[in-house]
């Protein structure tokens, strides 16, 4: 590689370590400050003074902030998140890692179909010789950026759940291969976001590289029109996707959460909820960092694709 393309990465890989540590203080502060206080949520209204006395100080919430912040951070670098303050028996680690194959799960599902949809449908708008295709495609992609995630996935229980009885309506059997029917309507409620946003985006990049002087060039050798789009103008337009893949890590996670919630699935979007209900400080701040960590590396690695893939790409910035 490039003298260039390393200068690229390293200054990449700089700017997204300083905005991990932004959001570190950024999380810390926002939960410490939220109101309410954990230690009696922990031991209801009939909770003694001295209870609550002595549990704040077993926890160590009777430090001050800044004092607070070092331990957290001392113990972060040491790959250790905490214990619950409700679960005390479980740690902030193995309450993510035994959520964290559902999410991951509803995010490959979704992102799957909206790749394999969207450059499809893209293509076909950009390419077709008949302007009422790329108009229903342009207004189903509308449609589909319009309506909120949660929406779509009742319209789909609706539909296919509850009406055919096709696909089930929620829930989780944690066991492989049976889980695999659980998670096509998850996914496809999730693609409903990026989905659109593929479809656009590869639709104009297909209509922008089959103006240019050598797609002209390829036709006028007697390349054949399927032959152009896959050789040509399908690996010029998933150029974008790279990119648009890495930057909406964080929408795909919170989209996750939401449709979590309306399927009834257990990942990291339910044991967040559960944790900001009961103020569950360490457990609020572990998945916060983990999503935020996920969706920089994210950028980060879209960003180097992007760069080895695209040589115009190197240039300092």
């Amino acid at each position: 590689m490039s003298r260039a393309l390393w200068g690229r990465i390293a200054t990449k890989t700089a700017q997204s370590l300083a905005t991990l540590i932004v959001v570190v203080v950024l999380v810390f502060l926002l939960v410490r400050l939220s109101p309410g206080d954990p230690v009696r949520l922990m031991l209801g209204s009939e909770g003694s003074d001295e209870a609550v006395a002595a549990l704040t100080e077993q926890l160590a919430l009777d430090r001050s902030i800044p004092e607070q912040f070092l331990a957290f951070v001392t113990g972060l670098l040491r790959g250790d998140l905490g214990n619950s303050l409700v679960l005390r028996d479980r740690s902030v680690i193995e309450i993510i890692l035994s959520s964290l194959p559902v999410t991951l799960a509803i995010i490959g599902t979704g992102l799957t179909v909206s790749v394999v949809c969207g450059v499809s449908l893209g293509l076909m708008a950009a390419i077709s010789r008949r302007p009422s295709v790329d108009l229903a495609v342009r207004t189903w992609a509308m449609l589909l950026y319009a309506t909120p995630t949660f929406l779509i996935g009742l319209v789909l229980v609706l539909v296919f759940a509850l009406r055919f009885q096709w696909l089930p309506a929620g829930g989780w059997p944690g066991a492989f291969p049976e889980n695999v029917v659980f998670l096509v309507l998850p996914g496809l409620a999730l693609s409903g976001y990026l989905m659109p946003v593929i479809i656009r985006t590869v639709r104009q990049a297909a209509i922008d590289v089959s103006g240019q002087l050598f797609i002209e060039a390829a036709l006028a050798r007697g390349l054949s029109g399927s032959a152009l789009t896959i050789r040509h103008i399908l690996p010029n337009s998933l150029l974008p996707v790279v990119t648009l893949v890495g930057i909406n890590l964080g929408a795909l996670l919170t989209g996750a959460i939401i449709v979590e919630a309306v399927f009834g699935l257990p990942g990291l979007g339910a044991e967040m909820v559960k944790a900001v209900a009961r103020r569950d400080y360490p457990v609020i701040q572990g998945i916060a960092l983990f999503a935020a960590a996920a969706v920089i590396a994210g950028n980060l690695i879209a960003e180097i694709l992007y760069s080895v893939i695209d040589p115009r790409t190197r240039v300092a910035t």
